[in-house]
């Protein structure tokens, strides 16, 4: 069974992933600051399995998830995106690229070398909760994926093999081919289902899922943990913004494919802007945190919302229920000189399969967690 609900009185600390392909690598190279200066501050080595209470992550997010809860280093994990993203997007031949762009099967590999073939979602492996968003194609809706004993679906799910489940969350149409999973339900008749990427949902950003299932009582399906910014932390890692264009007079020229992937990254972008404003309103930010609309407004992806001032004063007054920081980057040119990173095209890795661009993807993501990951400031939580 998963590391138990602590009995201390001590904060509960919450951990979500974002989607992003090989952009993977910027929250990455986050996970591995965080490691290591907590293990500065506390003065002892530990995984983040053992320092957060539970870990939730979407498609690549679901690929750190699922190894940081089973006590990975965040380094090792890191270092599945340097070794095989290449191999995982190698186009496939013309015949099969009519229906996805890239094979199952070097993931799939890879997926059981990490996760193991035998590890289920339920198993004692597992050193801490762990949440994984999917969508449920055959039936058409979103499935959260929990070792949480207390979800009405545990004892049914808990015998899935947990590579199964994160292949299911990376299937991102266009790019791969969809994940047959056989669930079995409450009678022991078994159904099989296909599910796609769990970011062609609202929750490509899990941040707001996580909190939900963090603090929905026990008996309703959740952990029921108590709400509070001095009792509850939730750390949000992204994996860039940009903003989804077409060059004038482009778009009427579109094929049905181009669309398909024009409208995956757009609903990635509408579901990260719409969950980082409730996030906002809801949370409070560290001192001497930067707040997450700071790189929306400058991704050009925020035009329409609330500033940053003005969503500090919708929430003037409101007890914030939860201690709330996101890291990530805008990618633009502007941001991008800012971080020092002249020679980086911001274009060529916006892209989620831009294999060719996996060592400046770890240089962004290595700059992004200099300049942001500050746990000093949460150390209280620590």
């Amino acid at each position: 069974m998963p590391t138990d609900t602590p009995t201390s009185n001590r904060p509960h600390r919450l951990l979500a992933i974002d989607g992003g392909g090989l952009a993977g690598l910027i929250p990455a190279e986050a996970l591995i600051q965080i490691e290591e200066q907590l293990d500065q501050l506390t003065g002892t080595q530990k995984p983040l399995s053992d320092r957060f209470d539970l870990i939730g992550g979407t498609s690549t997010g679901a690929i750190l998830a699922a190894g940081l809860a089973l006590g990975h280093k965040a380094s090792e994990l890191r270092d599945f995106y340097l070794k095989f993203g290449k191999e995982i997007f190698t186009k496939s031949f013309l015949p099969v690229r009519l229906w996805h762009k890239y094979p199952s099967g070097p993931l799939e590999e890879h997926l059981k070398e990490v996760f193991q073939e035998s590890t289920t979602l339920g198993a004692s492996e597992l050193r801490t909760k762990v949440l994984i968003v999917t969508k449920n194609a055959t039936l058409g809706n979103d499935w959260f994926f929990t070792n949480n004993p207390n979800n009405k679906f545990f004892q049914t799910n808990s015998g899935l093999p947990l590579w199964q489940v994160v292949r299911a969350s990376t299937a991102a149409p266009t790019y791969f081919p969809p994940q047959k999973i056989t669930v079995p339900n409450e009678t022991g008749k078994k159904q099989t289902y296909e599910f796609i990427d769990g970011g062609v949902s609202s929750y490509n950003n899990p941040a707001l899922r996580v909190f939900v299932d963090a603090t929905t009582p026990a008996a309703e399906g959740g952990l029921g943990w108590p709400m509070g910014a001095n009792q509850l932390l939730l750390l949000s890692l992204g994996t860039g913004y940009s903003s989804v264009t077409i060059e004038p007079g482009k778009a009427s020229g579109y094929t049905l494919l181009g669309w398909a992937q024009y409208m995956i990254k757009e609903l990635m972008n509408e579901a990260n802007l719409e969950q980082n404003v409730l996030m906002h309103i809801i949370g409070q930010r560290p001192p001497a945190v930067t707040s997450a609309t700071v790189e929306l407004v400058s991704s050009g992806a925020a035009a329409g919302v609330p500033g940053e001032k003005a969503l500090d004063r919708m929430s003037t007054g409101a007890q914030k229920l939860v201690t709330y920081q996101r890291i990530t980057v805008g990618l633009t040119r502007q941001r991008l000189d800012q971080l020092g990173l002249h020679d980086v095209d911001p274009a060529k890795v916006r892209e989620m399969d831009a294999a060719d661009q996996i060592p400046n993807m770890q240089r962004l993501g290595a700059a992004v967690a200099k300049e942001q990951v500050r746990m000093e400031a949460l150390k209280s939580f620590f």
